[in-house]
């Protein structure tokens, strides 16, 4: 069965359960998202559908469809504007070209350490330059996201300073290799799920995730260290709606959606760092030891990640965009 077969198999569920009885809304959307509902951005996702549908009076009613059943991660946007759902989980951060202010900017938030603190300068850069939201084509963003800081997970021994990097193979995303590189490691991509055996069997000496990593993908049973040696992964838009869909609904619809931009945002922030909390719970348990790592040395090693910001900064100015003006509004910001 196509993806388009199985979208129109879906809706028309939909339809055909308001037929058989129900009483229809007079705003009916569907919503679509990768995650699952009981995922902390799905739960986030629920209490916001049902805020919405309590404070129109009923007038809206907004049908989830899980787990990418409508739209993917990497093209979320692109689909929400071709019409697949109304409302949709995006993540321009993670789009393999375009959205060139979302997707390149979060990596200047290299060695914030406070999720919070990403979150708030990223919030007045975005109504401070509307570039970023010219560049979703007309989707209203409903809410945000800012990952939670990722640090070093090791199997034999713990982080105190760039020396212990040297030779030692990390399990990392691709904008933290060139740091990894300059401090004597080998960064190295691969899926998170095919990094618990490779650390399990010694392939790997590492692994850069977050807390909640240590239970939901176990990776406190093949670890011994958790250094805290932040890895900001920024903030970007993560809930819109599309331009026709939100140019369907009145004034007052839409002034409800814009009044709980800011609770989807923060509870989604809240039940992540709740989802983070646990991870390190449960690491404390299986005996994993937790370190805290020196200002001086995150500062030595966020100094690495300098070089490639600059670059990718003069490349979105090469296209018109404020990127070193970003930039260093976002270098000031971290310490204040």
């Amino acid at each position: 069965m196509t993806i388009r077969s199985i979208t129109i198999a879906l809706l028309t569920a939909v339809s055909m359960g308001t037929a058989s009885g129900a009483v229809a809304a007079e705003f009916e959307l569907t919503y679509s998202t990768t995650y699952s509902p009981t995922h902390p951005y799905g739960q986030a996702d629920e209490m916001w559908i049902q805020r919405i549908e309590e404070q129109t009076n009923g007038r809206v009613k907004i049908t989830p469809f899980w787990g990418g059943a409508l739209i993917s991660s990497r093209e979320g946007i692109d689909e929400l504007n071709a019409g697949v759902a109304d409302i949709a989980y995006i993540a321009p951060i993670y789009a393999t070209s375009g959205y060139d202010l979302n997707r390149l900017t979060p990596q200047f938030f290299y060695g914030y350490e406070d999720a919070s603190k990403v979150l708030e300068v990223y919030l007045q850069l975005w109504e401070e330059y509307p570039q970023y939201a010219e560049e979703l084509d007309g989707a209203q963003v409903l809410g945000y996201n800012v990952g939670t800081p990722m640090h070093l997970m090791l199997r034999e021994k713990p982080f105190t300073q760039l020396s212990d990097l040297e030779g030692l193979r990390i399990r990392s995303a691709v904008d933290y290799i060139g740091a990894l590189t300059a401090a004597g490691a080998e960064g190295v991509t691969m899926p998170m799920t095919e990094t618990y055996p490779s650390l399990q069997r010694g392939v790997l000496d590492g692994v850069i995730a977050p807390y909640e990593a240590l239970k939901s993908l176990s990776f406190a049973e093949v670890i011994k260290y958790y250094s805290e040696l932040p890895h900001s992964r920024g903030a970007y838009p993560s809930r819109a709606i599309n331009a026709a869909a939100w140019s369907r609904l009145p004034e007052d619809i839409q002034q409800v959606f814009l009044d709980n931009i800011d609770f989807l945002t923060q509870k989604t922030y809240e039940l992540a760092q709740a989802a983070e909390d646990e991870g390190r719970a449960y690491g404390e348990q299986l005996g994993v030891q937790f370190n805290a790592v020196a200002p001086e040395v995150i500062a030595e090693y966020s100094a690495a990640f300098e070089p490639a910001a600059r670059e990718t900064a003069a490349q979105l100015d090469a296209k018109g965009l404020p990127g070193t003006e970003i930039l260093d509004k976002i270098r000031a910001a971290i310490k204040n």
